[in-house]
């Protein structure tokens, strides 16, 4: 999860494919 936040922070991925990692993730 602390890589998806960082590459979320980076601007990597969009809010959108984080909410839906974070729940896959969960």
């Amino acid at each position: 999860l602390d890589i998806l936040k960082k590459r979320y922070a980076s601007g990597e991925i969009s809010k959108e494919e984080f909410e839906n990692k974070k729940k896959d993730l969960l």
